[in-house]
C-alpha cells in the first residue's frame, strides 16, 4: 500500500482477515471498502482426502506439507469422522511435518503433533522451499494440503528434489449464499465509487467476475477501468 491511497476508497475481497485489511487501507490513509466474496466449500468427504488419511495412517506417506491451519484442522476432522483420529495423528508424528506457517503449526501443537521445517516470514512458498534446501527428498512420497486450489510452484519444486508429490485439496472456495455485499461492489464500481481494489488470491477474480457475469454487467467497469486493480 502506498501513501497514495490519501482519500481514496479501497474495495478489498478478503474474507478471513477483514478487521486487518481494513486496518492496513486506515493506516495508509484511504477508505475500506469490505465485500467478502470467497466461500469455503468443505471437502471432507473426497475420496482423495480419505484415501490420504489411510496412507498416513499405514506409513506411506514419508512428508506432509502442511499450507493452511483450516486445511490442516479439516484434515483432522476427517480423520475423526473416519474413526482414525488418535491413529492419524499418531503416525503423522512419525513423518516429517511441514507447516508453512503459524497457522497449521498452532492447529498441529493443539493436537499435540510436532513441526519439523517452519519458514521465516512472511512465510510463502519460496521461502518454505529455501528452508528445506538441504533436506534430502529423493524417493520420498510427499503430501501437500493444498491452498484452495494446485500450487504449481511449491510441487514443482518439492519433484525436483526428487520427491514423489501428491495434493489434495481440502476445501475449495464458492460464492457466498449471501452476496448482497458483493453485489452492490458491483453497483458501486459502475458508479464510480470505488477508487480502487485489492485482490489478495485469485480465486476473488473469478469469483468476483462470476458474480457480475450472473447480474449480466460481466462487461462494466470491472474489466474495463485497469487502474481499479492493485
Amino acid at each position: 500500500m502506498a501513501a497514495s491511497l490519501s482519500g481514496k476508497v479501497v474495495a478489498f475481497l478478503e474474507s478471513r482477515m477483514q478487521s486487518e485489511m481494513a486496518g492496513l487501507i486506515e493506516r495508509h490513509g484511504g477508505t475500506p471498502y469490505s465485500a467478502p466474496v470467497l466461500q469455503e466449500i468443505y471437502l471432507k468427504d473426497s475420496p482423495e482426502v480419505r484415501q490420504l488419511i489411510q496412507d498416513v495412517c499405514a506409513e506411506r506417506v514419508d512428508v506432509v506439507v502442511l499450507l493452511t491451519g483450516v486445511g490442516t484442522q479439516a484434515l483432522v476432522e476427517t480423520a475423526a469422522a473416519m474413526g482414525l483420529e488418535q491413529e492419524f495423528i499418531t503416525s503423522l508424528n512419525t513423518r516429517t511435518i511441514i507447516a508453512r506457517s503459524p497457522k497449521p503449526g498452532g492447529v498441529l501443537r493443539r493436537h499435540k503433533i510436532h513441526v519439523d521445517v517452519m519458514p521465516p516470514e512472511p512465510y510463502t512458498s519460496q521461502d518454505l522451499i529455501q528452508a528445506i534446501r538441504n533436506m534430502d527428498l529423493s524417493g520420498k512420497e510427499a503430501a501437500v494440503q493444498a491452498y484452495g486450489g494446485p500450487n504449481n510452484f511449491l510441487s514443482r519444486s518439492l519433484r525436483e528434489k526428487g520427491a514423489s508429490v501428491r495434493e489434495v485439496t481440502l476445501y475449495s472456495w464458492g460464492i457466498p449464499e449471501d452476496t448482497t455485499l458483493v453485489i452492490g461492489l458491483i453497483d458501486d464500481l459502475a458508479l464510480g465509487k470505488i477508487d480502487a481494489m485489492a485482490f489478495t488470491s485469485g480465486p476473488q477474480v473469478e469469483n468476483l467476475l462470476a458474480v457480475a457475469a450472473q447480474m449480466g454487467k460481466e462487461d462494466s467497469s470491472i474489466k474495463q477501468d485497469k487502474k481499479l486493480f492493485l
